[in-house]
């Protein structure tokens, strides 16, 4: 075969397997939900944070969008929607394509999202074995609103390998659910527990409404170590208000 042959040959080739790609493959959220009916919905634990120079500081990713994948989840994928008015429309969300990155040493993962002017309807999925798995739409106000980064909210008090944890709500006085992580200082998850109350103790589950590592034998803390909780104040829209991060110790 000639060169020139050749050459037209890859590039039909490659044209069919993107035409083949694009009728079992979508961008819009409706279709590509469409497209896995087969498999069973399932929900998925999501919310998001920002500010203008991000939480890292850079203003790289002004957004992050945190997601909780639960064990053999794969493909994970964020979907967006300009209009907020088209926020349960899921016809009206495309796929956008961003990093993605590990916390608390992939426990929990996260979208690094650029930034966009005014807000936006965001959604995640990801799949396991027979489940698709869709978050509830997530309101991005990093710019209206961005999240609130003062760990002055939150009060320890240090009593040995059962601290207790109390925080105020923030500027924007909106949230509805609190999410708390113990984290050693590696960054390893240690609990993970939602509480409609301002206040949790570790290992208390009588405020617990949702617990991300509920196993047997429980988490506990080693008495004399350093820990770190971190907590964020959640809107009924899934946006983090507030974000308190504060290190405390089990010494007796």
């Amino acid at each position: 075969m000639s060169t020139k042959y050749y050459s037209l040959f890859i590039l039909f080739g490659a044209l069919a397997l993107s035409s083949c790609k694009k009728e079992y493959e979508t961008d819009n959220l409706a279709e590509y939900l469409a497209e896995n009916g087969a498999l069973e919905r399932a929900d998925l634990i999501a919310c998001a944070a920002g500010t203008a120079t991000g939480l890292d500081g850079t203003g790289d990713f002004p957004t992050s969008v945190f997601f909780y994948p639960v064990d053999g989840a794969t493909d994970f994928r964020y979907f967006e929607a300009t209009n907020l008015a088209d926020s349960l429309d899921f016809s009206k969300y495309t796929q956008k394509f961003m990093t993605d990155s590990p916390v608390f040493n992939g426990y929990l993962w996260k979208f690094n999202n650029t930034a966009f002017i005014a807000e936006r309807m965001g959604v995640v999925t990801f799949k396991t074995d027979g489940k698709i798995h869709v978050c509830t739409p997530i309101r991005m106000k990093t710019n209206p609103k961005p999240t609130e980064i003062n760990p002055g909210l939150l009060t320890v008090t240090e009593n040995g390998i059962n601290p207790e944890f109390e925080w105020e709500d923030g500027l924007i006085n909106e949230s509805v659910i609190y999410f708390q992580v113990i984290s050693d200082l590696d960054g390893n998850l240690i609990s993970g527990t939602y509480t409609y109350e301002k206040n949790f103790t570790f290992y208390d589950l009588s405020n617990v409404v949702l617990n991300i590592k509920d196993v047997e034998p429980a988490p506990a803390l080693l008495p004399n170590k350093i820990y770190n909780i971190t907590m964020m104040a959640v809107s009924e829209d899934n946006w983090v208000n507030l974000l308190c991060e504060k290190e405390f110790s089990t010494a007796e």
